[in-house]
């Protein structure tokens, strides 16, 4: 049997002491069963480019007419396009940021979610409407906030992502709620940490 292909997704400003990126990790290992089977994306130590000029006009050209120019300015869209497409699992280190997500993540998201190749219009039938076209894969996304609990009327970040991600067809999304863990005692952060076992094992 295969194991599961994972891409896990760092947007962290801190690169030590990351509660996001700790837990991550025990998640991504758990559910691959392999390290090998793990691609890791670091949206911080690697930023990924803004959406400028040249990026909208390119993604908006068909691509049979694109220039090499055009193509160049869509390459590295096309890369982590790439990477999402090609795994099972989906890992998303993700803090709450002014109750919302890092630009980090937000510029991953604006390079990944393309017309035409992770979702498109459908004008088939009646109304036109949106069909996401990234299948068949789980999303984790490990929140810890400064106390900001999920889900509550200043939370910005899990709604967008739930609907950001459904918009291109991943449906299933799974947040692990770490909220306040600074606060937490030993006993608690060690009960999330099993708790991350058990659901990987359940996966």
């Amino acid at each position: 049997m295969t194991a599961p292909r994972i891409l896990t997704l760092y947007s962290s400003g801190r690169t030590t002491q990351s509660a996001s990126r700790e837990l991550a990790d025990r998640l991504s290992r758990g559910l691959a069963g392999d390290a090998d089977a793990i691609v890791t994306r670091d949206l911080v130590a690697n930023p990924l480019p803004f959406v400028d000029e040249a990026f909208v006009d390119a993604a908006f050209t068909p691509p049979s007419t694109r220039t090499e120019a055009q193509i160049e300015a869509l390459r590295v869209s096309t890369e982590v396009m790439d990477e999402l497409m090609a795994v099972d699992h989906v890992v998303i280190a993700t803090p709450m940021y002014n109750y919302s997500i890092p630009a980090a993540l937000k510029a991953w998201i604006d390079l990944v979610a393309r017309a035409n190749e992770t979702f498109r219009y459908v004008f088939d039938h009646g109304d036109p409407y949106v069909e996401g076209l990234v299948k068949n894969k789980t999303v984790w996304v490990v929140m810890p906030t400064g106390g900001t609990a999920l889900g509550s009327e200043i939370d910005y970040a899990t709604g967008y992502l739930k609907f950001v991600l459904g918009f291109m067809g991943m449906k299933d999304v799974r947040f692990i709620d770490a909220a306040g863990w600074r606060e937490f005692d030993d006993a608690r952060k060690d009960a999330l940490r099993e708790e991350l076992k058990a659901l990987a094992a359940s996966a």
